[in-house]
């Protein structure tokens, strides 16, 4: 039996320090649109993605995973830890999953957006 691959996870605040210090990440928003431009608003710079669109996206996440880092988050961290599990499964690395989500994101007092 294969041992599978742990999903890494990233702190809201250690992903927030990550982005101001420039480090080379990508930020994929796994939520629908009506989430995403909602009350919890997105990380400045992510991408929205929703997560049933993902396997439209993989040349893309997988292009992005393999010059940079892959920031995954949604609202309470479980579908984005799901759609990390899922790219791993398929090979694509360098990955990691927002513990906590927008929630969380939000409980720590980091700056969001609401527009495009």
């Amino acid at each position: 039996m294969e041992l599978q691959r742990k999903v890494e996870e990233i702190k809201p605040h250690e992903l927030a320090m990550k982005v101001e210090d420039g480090e080379n990440l990508a930020v994929i928003d796994v939520r629908e649109p009506f989430e995403y431009f909602g009350d919890l608003g997105h990380i400045k710079g992510s991408i929205n993605i929703p997560m049933q669109e993902i396997p439209d996206h993989l040349e893309k996440i997988k292009e992005m995973s393999s010059k940079r880092g892959v920031a995954l988050v949604c609202h309470s961290g479980e579908r984005s830890y799901y759609a990390c599990a899922y790219l791993n499964e398929l090979g694509i690395k360098n990955t990691m999953n927002v513990e906590g989500g927008m929630v969380k994101w939000h409980l720590s007092g980091l700056d969001v957006e609401y527009s495009e």
